[in-house]
């Protein structure tokens, strides 16, 4: 009997619940579909002044290195390869340990680090890159400045969109990095950025 009884108060509720919302069911909608803007009004030195948060590191290293002018101009693209500090802080781990900033290292080193880290051409995930790992030219001359690009756009892939640098076996041992943001327009160029340097291994 207490079986019967609580079917039928499931059954009441249930009715209720179905009939108390009064409304018809919505069959369409006016969807406006929007994109938000990638660019930044600025140059790349600019947005990393916005950002010292997160790239405090990275801007130090680049007037120590006296490389400023090339985040700063604006008539050559350039796509930026940007270390936020957890990255240079792991360079700096691996390469000089035991030191706390960046002009505390070879000043050689840091700016063959960050010229591996500047790509001629502005290359980002809006046409210009390709699905295949592609060779593209850093700034860092000899074999030292290889490096290859891709970016994921299979729709059964977590990341679409994401830059990958040194795509696992196509630039000899280098290991596989991906961008934590990317595509970030300032005016000289693209930005993205890593929490992982990147760097070529025979």
């Amino acid at each position: 009997m207490n079986k019967i009884l609580r079917k039928i108060a499931f059954l009441c509720t249930a009715l209720l619940v179905l009939t108390s919302c009064g409304l018809d069911l919505q069959e369409d909608y006016d969807y406006k579909s929007s994109v938000e803007d990638p660019h930044v009004n600025m140059s790349a030195w600019d947005f990393f002044q916005t950002r010292q948060d997160i790239f405090s590191e990275l801007t130090q290293a680049i007037e120590y290195a006296g490389l400023k002018d090339y985040y700063t101009q604006e008539e050559v693209l350039y796509t930026f390869l940007a270390l936020n500090n957890e990255a240079m802080q792991s360079w700096r781990a691996d390469n000089f340990p035991g030191t706390e900033t960046i002009t505390e290292c070879s000043v050689d080193k840091v700016k063959e680090l960050l010229l591996y880290h500047i790509v001629d051409g502005d290359y980002s995930s809006y046409g210009q890159l390709q699905v295949e790992p592609m060779f593209v030219l850093t700034l860092l001359p000899g074999e030292n400045g290889l490096m290859t690009m891709a970016v994921r756009k299979s729709p059964w892939q977590q990341a679409v969109g994401q830059i990958v640098i040194n795509d696992t076996g196509s630039n000899g041992n280098s290991p596989q990095r991906t961008a934590k943001t990317s595509n970030i327009m300032p005016l000289n160029g693209v930005i993205h950025v890593f929490d992982k340097y990147c760097i070529y291994k025979k």
